[in-house]
Parts: structure tokens; C-alpha cells; sequence
């Protein structure tokens, strides 16, 4: 209703003016009065048409130089509309509509300088671009797309905008341009530092994940950071051109599960989730060829489980999962923990990766010691919001034999991350 109103407006506009200048001609009459008639009525007549003009048939298309991306990566993107007839426009606006999930930024690692800011990431994009296509039938824009953030992204739809020399006939429609994007998080080398044990105090020597029977050799990988210089295979370095290691017996005789925390909380960090599931993706790179056999567990607003034998399938499923989750859900995160506890064999080396701690989950993690060989927690929160709560919660887990890695700004803005294992 409102667009027939403002299309009979325009019309009326146009019929409007021709009068005004025919009549004018008519009744004042002499060369200077017909003169600006016919100088005024090509303009008129452009008015007219471009009015009659649809714009709703043209063709509009977007090419996305990638479609699977990592966080914080740039591409670019082309936008080519097409039309069949050649009529002329004075000028064309392209006004790209972003979806919520891009009104944010990813700058890497510098990120977590505003660990403890609110809305840290929210970046507003606005992307309009102007040609003056004229008698053009095909024409294109380009624009980049940078610092793109975690997640699965779905570009919707452009507005096309046009109109005649003098702002009085103006024209726009909404092209509905599905486009796919998806933005894995960024993964870095981590490097796991041996607990160094007292003797005099009683402790007993703790596992190690980087732990290695030398003796036996099953066969040869990529060379990882942390890695002996002495386990170089130099024959197989040569013949593949890339430093290759050793594989050792023991180096996957160890199973490892590994859980994330993806429970929502009041006054969570947003950039601190970003650094969890950032550490995740990179532990599961990391790791993976470290254990014979390694579990992930996503707990959250929907619970995922993947046991990693070697499947590609299944490797890209996990990143698949970490790209797209978020914080949610209304169960806490130690009931969650307690009843996977229930499931989980004996024997195995955890992994929690999370931003919070309370007395609730610190006692799920005790229970989960009780049946694991070894657990590692890896606590990722704003150095300024540590509390004294939380460096008695982080003693109590260190004392009942975890091996606790607070991650602070000062940590994850490193390109290598060292922790203890």
C-alpha cells in the first residue's frame, strides 16, 4: 500500500511538472518560454521513464574469494550486477546488509589487550559502494572483508539505489543474495612444560603428556614444537624436504579426553570464550597425535561428543562444532561434568578447558581425578577479575594433584602458548 502511494506520488509529480512548464509556454508565450519548455521536457520525458523503469529484474550476484576462512582472516568479495536492457542511470548504490554475526571483529591475538571490556569485538560494518553505470549492462564493485570473527556467517541481501540527475525520481529494491561463509577459530603451537616435582616434599612424579619411550620406534610424523633434536629422522627429512620425527612406542600409549566449557554465566567474557575455544581447537592440533586414542567433549547448550581415531571426517565435524559454538545452556557445568564422569573409563589423562570455577565444579573435577590418571584444567579469565575465590579454588584443585593453567592477556596475546602438563 505504502509503495503503490509513493509510486502515484512520483507519477503525479512528473505530470505535475510537465504541466507546470507546458502551461507557463501556453499562456506566456514567446521564444524564451517555449525554449525552456523543450529544453525541460527531455528531462521530463528521462523522469518519466526511469519511473516506468523496473530495477527489480536485474541480476545480482556475490563471489566470496573463500567461503571457509580462519578467524581473523581476510577476503574479498565482488559484487556484479547485470540487466538486459541498457537503459541509463545517472548513478547506482550498492548497500551490502550484513548479518549480525559479522557486526563484530577478530584482530588475532591482539584481541586479548580488551580481555575485560564489554562488547569488545562489536565492530559496525557498513559497506556502500556508488558507480555511474550509464549505459552499462553488466558492471561490478569489490570491497574486502576483514578481521572476519569466529562463526558460520550467512550474507543475505543487497539494496540497489538509483534516480535521475536531481533527487526528484529516486528508485531502490532488495535483492536477496544468499551467501555461505564459515570462519574456523584460530589455532597457534602450544608447547607443554614438565611439572617439575619435589621429592623432599613427598610428591609423586606426575605424567607427562610429552612423555616418550625411546627405545622402541613405530615410525615417523611432522616435527611438532617440543620435539627433541635428536628424534630428527634426517634419511626422511631429506627424501620429503620437511623435518620429520620419530614416533615412539609410548608416545601414543596415553588416552586423553578433552572437554570444553560452553555454559553461559552471568558476566561472561566474551573474548575469554573466544580464548577457550581458541586453545581448544589448537589442543586437538596439538594433541592429536599424541594419544592413541582422544575424545572431545563439547558441553554446552547441545553436547557433543567425538572420539578421534584418525578420521578426517570427524576432524572436520569438531571444527565444524568450534566454529559455530556459543555460550549457552541452563544446566550447570558441573552437573554436566558429573554425569559424563559416570561414562568415562579409568585410566585416562582430562583436559578441562573453561572460564569459570566454583565450588561445585572444583569438587566434579576432584571425583573426575579419582578415575582419570591425569587432568589439566586450563582456566582462561581477565587477569583483573581473578579474585581471591578463585586463587583458593585454583590451590584446592593444585593441592588434590590437577595441574592448573591460569591464562591470562598476558599469556594469550603470545603466539606460542606454554603450559604445564
Amino acid at each position: 500500500m505504502k509503495r503503490s502511494f509513493s509510486m502515484g506520488f512520483k507519477f503525479f509529480f512528473v505530470l505535475l511538472l510537465f504541466g507546470t512548464f507546458f502551461a507557463y509556454a501556453m499562456f506566456q508565450g514567446g521564444f524564451v518560454s517555449w525554449f525552456l519548455f523543450y529544453s525541460f521536457l527531455p528531462i521530463i520525458v528521462y523522469m518519466f521513464l526511469l519511473l516506468i523503469y523496473p530495477i527489480s529484474n536485474w541480476t545480482v550476484k556475490r563471489r566470496l574469494s573463500k567461503h571457509i576462512i580462519q578467524a581473523s582472516d581476510h577476503l574479498s568479495v565482488e559484487v556484479e550486477l547485470s540487466r538486459r536492457f541498457a537503459f541509463p542511470l545517472y548513478y547506482c548504490i550498492v548497500e551490502e546488509y550484513f548479518p549480525a554475526s559479522l557486526q563484530k571483529e577478530d584482530t588475532s591475538r591482539s584481541k586479548f589487550q580488551r580481555m575485560s571490556k564489554t562488547d569488545a569485538l562489536a565492530k559496525r560494518r557498513v559497506v556502500k559502494r556508488v558507480s555511474f553505470p550509464w549505459f552499462k549492462r553488466k558492471w561490478t564493485y569489490r570491497y574486502t572483508l576483514d578481521n572476519v570473527p569466529r562463526g558460520e556467517h550467512h550474507l543475505g541481501a543487497f539494496r540497489v539505489k538509483t534516480g535521475d540527475f536531481f533527487g526528484f525520481i529516486k528508485k531502490e529494491y532488495v535483492y536477496p543474495t544468499p551467501s555461505y561463509l564459515l570462519a574456523y577459530p584460530s589455532e597457534r603451537d602450544i608447547v607443554f612444560r614438565e611439572k617439575v616435582n619435589s621429592f623432599e616434599e613427598g610428591a609423586s612424579a606426575s605424567y607427562n603428556v610429552n612423555a616418550k619411550n625411546t627405545n622402541v620406534v613405530t615410525g615417523v610424523r611432522e616435527y611438532m614444537p617440543g620435539d627433541r633434536f635428536s628424534w630428527i629422522d634426517w634419511k626422511t627429512t631429506a627424501r620429503k624436504d620437511t623435518v620429520m620425527t620419530k614416533e615412539f612406542e609410548q608416545e601414543k600409549s596415553s588416552n586423553i579426553m578433552l572437554i570444553l566449557d560452553a555454559i553461559s554465566f552471568p558476566a561472561q567474557d566474551q573474548i575469554a570464550f573466544e580464548g577457550s575455544v581458541e586453545l581448544t581447537a589448537s589442543l586437538l592440533k596439538t594433541l592429536k597425535r599424541k594419544a592413541s586414542q582422544m575424545t572431545f567433549i563439547g558441553l554446552g547448550e547441545e553436547r557433543v561428543f567425538f572420539p578421534l581415531q584418525e578420521d578426517p571426517a570427524k576432524n572436520v565435524l569438531i571444527q565444524n562444532y568450534l566454529a559455530r559454538v556459543q555460550p549457552g545452556g541452563n544446566m550447570p557445568f558441573s552437573r554436566l561434568l558429573d554425569q559424563e564422569i559416570r561414562n568415562i573409563p579409568q585410566g585416562l589423562i582430562a583436559m578441562v578447558v573453561t572460564n569459570q570455577l566454583d565450588q561445585a565444579t572444583i569438587e566434579a573435577m576432584e571425583r573426575l581425578k579419582r578415575k582419570s590418571k591425569k587432568i589439566i584444567v586450563f582456566l582462561i579469565k581477565p587477569s583483573a577479575k581473578i579474585t581471591e575465590e578463585d586463587k583458593r579454588m585454583i590451590h584446592q584443585l593444585s593441592v588434590g594433584g590437577a595441574s592448573v593453567n591460569v591464562l591470562t592477556e598476558e599469556q594469550l596475546v603470545q603466539q606460542k602458548l606454554e603450559v604445564s602438563s
